[in-house]
Order: C-alpha cells, then structure tokens, then sequence
C-alpha cells in the first residue's frame, strides 16, 4: 500500500506502532491488536506499516567478512587497510554495526591511552604557567583547576583537529552552495547517497570522542567511596558504597550529560539511518565553536583577564553564528521544510516515523545551546559590572561560593 503525505497517520502514533510491533514480534504475537483495550487496536493502533524491516529500505552496507569473501582475502592487516581506507559505503559507516562498534573500541581505547599520556603532561604545563602567573604553591591550592586545565587542552586540540578536517572533508560539498541547491541535498537520492572514506573516519572520530567525553564527565563529576557497612555509629546498616559530588564536578552536569546522551542518540541515528551528509554540517558547527570555549576555559582557569576577555567575546560571537544561527536557521530549517524529498526513496509512514524523533533530538540540543548562550550573558554581566571571572558552567554559585565550600551542581 502506497499512502500519500496527506493520508499518512501523525509521526507519533506510527512510532507507537512500530514499537509495539517490535515488542510483540519477540513474543510472537502478531496478533496484538485484537488484545488490545478499550478497542485501540481498531481505531487509533490501527494503521499498518509496511512489514519489510525497516532497516530493510537501506542499501546494504559491506561488511568486512563479505569484503574478504568477495575479493579472496584472508584475515591481515592489507585486507583490512583497504576496507577501512580505500572502500566506500562499508559498514564502518553505519555506528550501529558489529565492524563499526569493534573499531569504535578500539579507537576509545587509544583515546583513553593517548589522553593517559598527554592530558598530566598538559596539567604539568598548567601548574607551572599558574605558578609563573600567580607565584609558588598556585596549584597546591588549585589542584582543580590543573586538572582541568590539562582536560580542556586536550579537547581544544581535538575541537581544533576535528574542525580542520571537518571542513576539508566537506568545504566543496554542494550542500554549502546555494547556487548548488544548498541543503536540499541532504535528502536528494536519499538513502542512496555514497558514505566517502572521510565521512566513515569523520564519524568514527566524533563517536569515539564523544563517548568519551561522555565517560570523562561521569568520571570528574562523581567520587565513589568504599566503606564498611557496619561501621555506622547509630547501629544501622549503610550502603557499602557512597557515590558524591567531586570537587572538579561542573556546575551544569545536568545540562552536559543531557548535551552528551542527545549528541550520541544523533551520531548513532544519522548514520544508521544515512544522514550523515546533514549530521557532519551539525558536528562540524558543534566543534568549530567549542574552540574559542575551550581557549576563554582555559584564559579563565589562569585568571588572564585580558585574555579571557577577548576569547569570551570571541566565543560568544561564533556561538550566535553557529550553534544559534547555522543550526536552527539553515540546518532545522533543512529539516522542516525539505526532508520530504527523501521521501521517493523510502516508505511515507517510515518518514513520519522516525522525523519526530530527530526533531526531538535536535531541537533538544539547540535548547540547550540557547540555555547555555543566556548563562554566557549572565557570565558577561559580572565581568562587565562586578568586574569579576565566574565561569558558572564550572560552578552554578561562583567561584567564591565553590572556594568557601559551598558549591552547588
């Protein structure tokens, strides 16, 4: 059955469905509307969808067992250099793959050991810049501030190198020219599009980082501590392990970890469902202003006013181009008003179906880009008329407040 957009059931509902469907499939219950209350699965639960997968709509990826079978090669390291280096549309592509999972292990791995090795060197030029700024025993009583000192210059560098080839993977694509069509080609030939060398290694890279961040904001934001549970004085059983703040916490955690989770669900997603022409626009706009916020971090962290200055003036203005103008004015634009082209290439229902959810993740994100670009203007009120650095990101009641110990997250 083909349906038109005017007889497709509402986004939601179709979503409702299908997760029934899945459900109920494991169970082998194909029959679930007739079990169905109050008479749902003949009225709103009724709409069918088509009962191809829907996965099923996509053109298969290569695996690296078929790449192997199809040119006669064995197990090694040429075989599989050319199918990660020299071979479009594999399944390196795709993040929700078997061969993309292995290599997104391997590739956190080696950014926890890289970070293991760079990120005290980093922390060592932290203290002795501190100590050259503000005298000896500076980082005895800033110890926080060292480690994150080496934290963010680990994620300038990344945000830096991410931005650089970004941009070349990308600088002459058509959907940056509006002469070309510009961003209608996020969806033109949809889903047929050719995932390139450098978009798979594109979206690997951001996968693996982003993980990681998410697993290095837990670990600076918590402290486990092992105790004895019968040790309490008032003969109680306690928990045998007590989970607190750390003091190296930031002060919008929740906001972060929000950022972080709706950030991986948009990296999973885009590949898995072929967007990753749109999705490399939003992480290229994403890393290009996190530069300047990772430089004013840093300024702040050694209290160099001037710099600090000129770098927040300098993020505040690349976040409104970026993250409150390229993104919800041209990319969300694109998603409102021309994602219906994709729509010849796979099922009506499909498309109502999953176009919530992208919009949930989405417009997500941009709320709390713009949560964050007002906590930005309450940051330039105190440097402005208090003449004082609180980066409130780091500590919600400023940094006086976290000093006399009474930080809140």
């Amino acid at each position: 059955m083909v349906l038109s957009h005017e007889d497709c059931p509402p986004g939601p509902l179709l979503c409702i469905i299908y997760a029934i469907n899945a459900v109920c499939s494991m169970f082998n219950c194909p029959n679930w509307r007739d079990s169905m209350p109050f008479g749902l699965g003949k009225s709103y639960l009724s709409h069918e969808l088509p009962s191809d997968n829907f996965f099923s709509q996509y053109p298969v990826l290569q695996t690296y067992a078929t790449f192997r079978e199809e040119n006669n090669y064995g197990i090694n390291p040429s075989s599989l250099y050319q199918y990660a280096f020299e071979t479009p549309n594999t399944a390196l592509g795709d993040l929700t793959t078997r061969d993309s999972m292995v290599m997104l292990f391997v590739l956190i791995m080696m950014l926890k050991q890289v970070k293991a090795v760079v990120c005290p060197i980093f922390c060592s030029w932290g203290s002795k810049i501190g100590r050259s700024t503000h005298g000896a025993g500076w980082e005895v009583e800033n110890e926080e501030k060292v480690v994150k000192f080496g934290e963010y210059v680990f994620r300038f560098m990344f945000h830096s190198i991410a931005s650089i080839a970004g941009l070349y993977f990308s600088w002459d694509k058509p959907w940056w020219d509006q002469e070309k069509g510009g961003t209608i080609h996020f969806y033109l030939d949809y889903p047929n599009h050719i995932i390139g060398i450098g978009s798979i290694w594109y979206y690997l890279m951001q996968g693996a980082y982003n993980v990681d961040a998410m697993a290095s904001l837990i670990q600076l934001s918590f402290v486990v501590k092992v105790q004895n549970p019968f040790g309490s004085q008032t003969k109680t059983i306690q928990s045998p392990i007590v989970i607190g703040w750390s003091p190296t916490c930031r002060g919008d955690f929740n906001e972060m970890f929000v950022h972080h989770v709706l950030t991986n669900l948009l990296l999973m997603g885009s590949s898995a469902i072929r967007l990753s022409r749109g999705g490399t626009m939003v992480f290229l706009i994403h890393d290009i202003s996190d530069v300047p916020v990772d430089m004013s971090k840093l300024a702040n962290f050694m209290k160099w006013k001037v710099t600090t200055i000129a770098c927040f003036v300098t993020m505040m203005i690349v976040w409104a181009i970026t993250r409150l103008g390229l993104l919800p004015f041209v990319f969300c634009r694109s998603m409102l008003y021309e994602s219906h082209y994709a729509v010849p290439g796979i099922d009506v229902r499909y498309y109502y179906m999953i176009r919530p959810v992208f919009y949930g993740i989405t417009f997500g994100i941009v709320g709390l880009h713009i949560f964050w670009f007002f906590l930005f203007l309450k940051i330039g009120y105190f440097l402005v008329f208090k003449k004082e650095l609180h980066d409130l990101s780091e500590h919600k009641g400023g940094e006086k407040q976290h000093t006399n110990g009474k930080k809140t997250n």
